[in-house]
């Protein structure tokens, strides 16, 4: 295990020491309660400093390291993990140019990036005895592959939980025995990933798509050509619906306040919203719903970072400028280059969309990389790529304005 330290830090003061948490371990049933506010930190971890006080309805600015040992891969996608209320990134850009399938770990406490292991060699990547795809020598690993937003946190499991498929690697000509590209489990307790049984059965094909943790059912979900779930047992895909209205580039997560999936974004660019009803049970066949927000409409894009706020019960969306030209089928066609980012609230129960006038960023390009920490309640967004340093900025929602 290698561990990476950096100076270049911006620094919070501590306005005062009374703040409301959830300890990690509780947030998804307090959230599918709809507690209106989280649990003391008293009962759980110490309260970070660093995330107190903070001006709110603008980013501020938490970590850029002069210096890093990886790059932000923009098809890389990030979880967060409430129990040690930390930021976890997987994720490759792969087509030959990265190669990266460890996982980046960042603590708000301590302001520092770690890697959990070293990457795979690529002559490590091979297929095992049933033909699935892995990678490692001293390790089993998956193979690098663009996570997009198929990346989870698993409460019940304590685990990442990566859905995704290497589509994108080219060393999947090389290796032909490898036909089947499993879901991957990460154990936080002991670092080591497995492979998801599914009961034997074929894996769901879940490229570009999109994942997220049901806090009321303790369902997993993933979107692609329809619905999937996984159930409290853990045991296996189901399929809950064939319906689907996205075909890439989207980004989902969980309202717990309404009890429904909402997705943004989609490919060709969209502003509308779509939600989606589950059914009782894992498996159990839901409802789609299409919905214009009213209000500030956030521009028509796709691959932007989204997070849910489950003590307000809002959605927090950072959304470039693109500006695009409809074709004869309505569809977007983008004309040029974003020029900002700009930050929005949207509300599902009143279906209305607020920018936040005072939280513009540089344009983000692809980006599936916001979390909320309920403990501080706080959104985590994470920037950065090729000859641009990571950086790590955090947001206190204070609303309505």
């Amino acid at each position: 295990m290698q561990r990476f330290r950096y100076g270049t830090l911006l620094v919070v003061s501590l306005l005062g020491w009374a703040v409301t948490g959830l300890p990690g371990s509780q947030e998804g049933k307090a959230a599918a309660a709809g507690d209106a506010l989280p649990r003391t930190v008293s009962e759980a971890r110490a309260p970070n400093p660093h995330l107190l006080g903070l001006k709110p309805n603008t980013w501020n600015l938490l970590s850029q390291p002069g210096q890093v040992s990886w790059t932000r891969q923009t098809h890389a996608g990030i979880a967060y993990d409430s129990k040690r209320g930390t930021l976890l990134v997987f994720g490759s850009n792969t087509h030959g140019l990265d190669w990266d399938n460890e996982v980046h770990e960042f603590d708000p406490a301590t302001r520092r990036w770690e890697t959990h292991y070293p990457r795979a060699p690529k002559a490590s990547y091979r297929a095992d005895a049933a033909g699935r795809a892995i990678a490692g020598t001293d390790r089993l690993l998956p193979w690098a592959m663009h996570t997009y937003d198929a990346i989870v946190y698993d409460p019940s499991l304590d685990a990442l939980v990566v859905s995704a498929l290497p589509e994108h690697n080219p060393i999947r000509k090389s290796v032909p025995a490898a036909t089947i590209h499993p879901t991957w489990i990460y154990d936080l307790k002991t670092r080591q990933w497995r492979i998801f049984g599914n009961k034997g059965k074929p894996y769901p094909k879940f490229f570009a798509a999109a994942s997220a943790y049901d806090s009321a059912r303790d369902v997993i979900a993933a979107y692609k050509a329809g619905m999937w779930e996984i159930g409290p047992a853990r045991d296996q895909w189901q399929k809950a619906t064939p319906e689907h209205h996205h075909k890439m580039h989207f980004t989902m997560d969980y309202d717990a306040r309404h009890r429904k999936f909402v997705v943004f974004g989609d490919y060709h660019d969209s502003n509308a919203v779509w939600t989606y009803t589950p059914g009782a049970g894992a498996g159990d066949k839901g409802s789609w719903e299409k919905k214009m927000p009213q209000g500030d409409p956030f521009p028509p894009g796709q691959h932007f970072p989204v997070a849910y706020d489950s003590v307000q019960g809002v959605f927090l969306l950072v959304a470039d400028d693109t500006p695009f030209v409809e074709d004869g089928k309505g569809r977007r066609k983008r004309t040029g280059r974003a020029k900002s980012s700009h930050t929005f609230v949207y509300d599902l129960g009143s279906n209305r969309c607020a920018r936040l006038p005072n939280a513009d960023l540089p344009p983000l390009g692809m980006n599936y990389m916001m979390a909320y920490d309920r403990y501080h309640q706080v959104f985590l967004l994470v920037t950065g790529g090729r000859g641009k340093p990571v950086s790590v900025w955090t947001l206190k929602l204070a609303w309505p304005t």
